[in-house]
């Protein structure tokens, strides 16, 4: 090696050295680096840890709300246990109010809320609970009225129905013997009529029968008339337990000393007649007679 290049190596050593002693000495300043901090905040929205404040104000929030969580889990858990404890005609929806924090939180759009319970709406739902059920209530015990009187009224329907039917044959048969004794007398002795149209008749008709026909008893009582009735047969317009309307079908046949040479047989009638009959006691009495 050249005497020059080994006074150039030589240079670079001290220099070397003298830097070396630099960095090394006590009154040295060394430059530190720069502390890597995690930027949390900007890339997930909450505060980190670096931020003390805001990390501070986010758990005490976080605190609150867990808090008003839990007492109102408990709220609710107390009125379904006394909801379960109380008979059952008296359980209604519970109310359960959120409690009210003693201070009032800070908005924050960036932290989750707990939705709000629309206390409102629940009271006026619960309200009118109540109320609903009663008209239900009410509504299914008129119903079951309803269906007790008709099944009441079609009971007694059919009772009645029953007994009609019951009378039907009397009814029958005592407007044909009626209408055949009405139409059968001899114009010699109608006091024996006169007795057969009381003892079959309502007072008020026989009284009326009677004098309404002494006209033409006169007429018969001139002519010496003797009148015969032979039913044919009768039938029932309508029927209750209290009166029935019939239609009876007769043959009457009237025999005079004035018409005995022409007509020895008598002049013969096809009468028609409608009689109403009111029941009386246990038996019918004529209270209508009229030919048609």
């Amino acid at each position: 090696m050249s005497p020059k290049a080994k006074l150039v190596r030589a240079g670079d050593s001290d220099d070397a050295t003298a830097a070396y002693a630099a960095s090394t000495s006590p009154d040295a300043h060394v430059a530190e680096p720069e502390p890597v901090v995690e930027t949390r905040k900007k890339s997930t929205g909450e505060p980190s840890p670096f931020d003390a404040e805001e990390f501070l104000e986010a758990n005490r929030r976080n605190r609150d709300k867990m808090r008003t969580a839990a007492a109102v889990k408990r709220a609710k858990e107390a009125a379904r246990a006394s909801r379960r404890e109380a008979p059952w005609w008296k359980r209604t929806p519970a109310v359960v109010a959120e409690p009210v924090e003693s201070e009032a939180p800070r908005e924050d759009p960036d932290a989750a809320t707990t939705p709000p319970v629309d206390e409102a709406a629940t009271a006026t739902r619960s309200r009118w609970v109540v109320p609903a059920l009663s008209v239900l209530l009410i509504a299914a015990l008129a119903a079951a009225g309803v269906f007790a009187y008709l099944y009441r009224e079609a009971d007694d329907r059919a009772n009645a129905a029953d007994q009609v039917n019951q009378l039907r044959p009397a009814a029958v048969e005592s407007a044909k013997q009626y209408a055949g004794d009405l139409l059968t007398y001899d114009s010699a002795d109608f006091g024996a009529l006169d007795s057969r149209i009381t003892d079959i008749s309502t007072p008020e008709f026989a009284k009326d029968f009677i004098e309404g026909s002494r006209q033409a008893r006169e007429g018969s009582a001139n002519a010496q008339a003797v009148a015969t009735a032979l039913v044919k047969d009768a039938g029932v317009v309508s029927i209750s337990s209290t009166e029935a309307v019939l239609i009876v079908a007769l043959d009457q046949t009237i025999t005079s000393p004035q018409t005995a040479r022409d007509l020895p047989g008598g002049i013969p009638y096809q009468s028609r007649v409608k009689i109403t009959l009111t029941r009386d006691g246990n038996r019918w009495l004529i209270s209508d007679f009229e030919v048609i």
